[in-house]
């Protein structure tokens, strides 16, 4: 599942792919190209590099995503407090909440 924070799964995050299911292997739900010995190591190598390139992005996006997502909770916030802080004086009444002893 997608998270909102990072718009990818963790799995695509670290192996830059989908997860596959095990059905999927069982019933071929996509084209292999078989990889002869011929061209391994080109395979191998052009492999390498898009996955070195593709989390490179993802990992960027994520960061990205992560950035605005917090600057939007740090405004929400922001909207939330009130224009002057409260300054109290001495002998003001002020209501005082303790939650360590609510929850004994």
């Amino acid at each position: 599942m997608k998270q909102n924070s990072t718009q990818a799964t963790p799995f695509e995050l670290v192996y830059s792919r989908t997860a596959t299911l095990p059905i999927e292997i069982e019933v071929k739900t996509y084209l292999i190209k078989p990889i002869t010995e011929k061209n391994f190591q080109r395979t191998l190598l052009k492999k390498t590099y898009n996955l070195m390139e593709t989390l490179e992005n993802k990992w960027q996006k994520a960061a990205n995503n992560i950035q605005k997502l917090q600057e939007k909770q740090k405004e929400r916030h922001n909207n939330q407090l009130p224009d002057k802080p409260v300054k109290f004086k001495i002998e003001d009444k002020i209501l005082l909440h303790h939650t360590k002893a609510e929850k004994q």
